[in-house]
């Protein structure tokens, strides 16, 4: 494993120092997609990660670009391989809500985390996506995150495809994988899941379900609970686009991400009903997010929402993007249930400036405040635990995509 990370960081070094150097052209943008199209990175990306639509669509229809097929894999000029690397600077206050005193002061550099992706087509109607991903800072080990096949066209013009394997039920371009923040979302926006989606396009709907597998760890579950992983699990989303604002609706009915089991539990389902809306003015973005939970934890009854609000502005086109991130959660009451509103619930607020020294290689400033339990989503005591507390982080960092 060190061997393996010392060789990425020494790819990434080569590779960074040859971009520098190197005077930039389309045909040389990153991922690896860019080098087979000759593309530029912002055809695909409002702010690399981020996709916007087109890039979306480029996705959904298995990485073929629209009116075109995909390529036999021995016919492409490029390999299909990308890498990324991600790395920060952590300054973390820690205090306590009623006083106010400072509790804790961390400071660090960890790398966050490294991906290589190896994804594109391998015949002009058959698309794959493999993405193997360490999650560093969290103490992850290097794992096969993502790996799928879609078969397209089943019905002409990417109006229905199938896809199969390990991969992400994400609602468009709301995803965990996408965001410009070092701060992940505390809503319930992306999960991983293992089975197989219909997905496709007409005019301006989108849309995709899926039957997966419910895959939630044991836990401290009681020995009557089903935790069967098998293709129990299931959900679909749509979305419509008018005047290029995008609204969206997705519903969800999994064991999987339920929270710390409960000796209550009666191996009830984990449902999710959530609605966004994405709007487009000029250099402005704006989201809005909607995420109503229930029977969570699998206890009948115990329900949770989560309200999402964030802003992207484009102040230098294609160089630097301010992000403001607001999220709130709301945990009902429910006696006898594990996720008490006094440990449960909590907010969320981030504020991001992203400057593009090249395409492929960003500079991060972020500032995050969380209490209640967006303390939990960098790895601190289960989710309940830490919800009296409140943070305050200053992270500086970089992203190199290869």
């Amino acid at each position: 494993m060190r061997i393996f990370l010392v060789t990425m960081l020494a790819l990434a070094t080569i590779s960074v120092s040859l971009t520098i150097l190197v005077p930039p052209n389309p045909a040389s943008a990153v991922p690896s997609f860019s080098r087979l199209h000759g593309l530029a990175c912002h055809e695909c990306h409002s702010a690399f990660p981020r996709l916007n639509p087109y890039g979306m669509d480029y996705k959904q229809r298995g990485y073929r670009l629209p009116g075109e097929e995909g390529k036999f894999i021995w016919d492409q000029n490029t390999l299909p391989i990308s890498a990324l690397a991600v790395g920060r600077l952590r300054i973390s206050h820690r205090d306590n809500p009623v006083t106010g005193a400072r509790t804790r002061t961390r400071s660090r550099f960890e790398l966050e985390e490294v991906e290589l992706m190896i994804a594109g087509t391998v015949a002009p109607k058959v698309g794959y996506f493999v993405e193997f991903e360490q999650e560093i800072a969290d103490g992850e080990e290097f794992t096969a995150d993502q790996v799928w096949v879609q078969f397209s066209d089943l019905l002409p013009n990417s109006l229905l495809n199938l896809r199969a394997g390990k991969m992400l039920n994400e609602n468009y371009y709301l995803s965990q994988k996408r965001r410009l923040t070092f701060q992940r979302y505390l809503s319930p926006i992306t999960f991983n899941v293992t089975g197989v989606e219909l997905n496709g396009a007409w005019r301006r709907l989108r849309y995709a379900g899926g039957i997966v597998n419910d895959e939630r760890d044991p836990g401290t579950n009681t020995a009557t609970v089903n935790l069967e992983n098998r293709l129990q699990g299931y959900y679909a989303w749509t979305t419509y686009t008018i005047a290029d604002q995008v609204l969206g609706i997705r519903y969800i009915n999994t064991k999987n991400n339920s929270d710390n089991p409960s000796p209550v539990i009666d191996g009830r389902n984990r449902q999710q009903l959530d609605a966004t809306v994405n709007l487009w003015y000029g250099p402005l973005e704006l989201i809005f997010g909607y995420f109503h939970n229930w029977d969570i934890g699998g206890v009948n009854g115990q329900q949770r929402r989560n309200y999402l609000v964030e802003a992207i502005f484009e102040v230098v086109p294609e160089k630097l993007f301010l992000d403001g991130r607001f999220e709130l959660q709301d945990t009902a009451f429910v006696t006898g249930g594990p996720n008490n509103p006094a440990t449960a619930n909590g907010t969320q607020v981030s504020v991001n400036a992203t400057y593009y020294l090249h395409p492929n290689i960003r500079l991060i400033a972020e500032f995050d405040k969380v209490s209640g339990e967006g303390t939990g989503i960098y790895g601190f005591p289960g989710p309940n635990s830490s919800a009296t507390n409140s943070e305050e982080r200053y992270m500086l960092g970089f992203q190199i995509g290869l």
